[in-house]
């Protein structure tokens, strides 16, 4: 694989797909007053998304038993699904190469 290519791909997606944004939105736009995150006492089953719109880096978590996502903080979601937070990062991952013998 040519270096050039793997530094120019960004090592951790940040964008959230059109679908997960557009789920959201439709979220807050039904229930803006309801209670969201952990305090809807639902179990987090996994993360999304990530973004830091709001000047502070939230997640995007997906509920059981819920088809709805809304924001976590970040400094929260380490606490109380710190798997959740490592299994998110791990998968988008790119892991570069050194060409050898140059």
């Amino acid at each position: 694989m040519d270096r050039k290519k793997v530094m120019e791909k960004p090592y951790i997606k940040r964008s959230i797909s059109k679908t997960v944004r557009d789920q959201y939105k439709c979220f807050l736009e039904k229930n803006p007053d309801s209670p969201k995150g952990f305090e809807r006492g639902l179990e987090p089953l996994r993360i999304v998304g990530v973004t830091d719109s709001s000047g502070e880096l939230m997640y995007l978590m997906l509920w059981k038993g819920s088809d709805c996502v809304d924001e976590v903080p970040a400094e929260l979601a380490h606490n109380r699904c710190p798997q959740l937070v490592i299994r998110f990062y791990e998968e988008r991952l790119v892991w570069a190469s050194k060409e050898r013998g140059k």
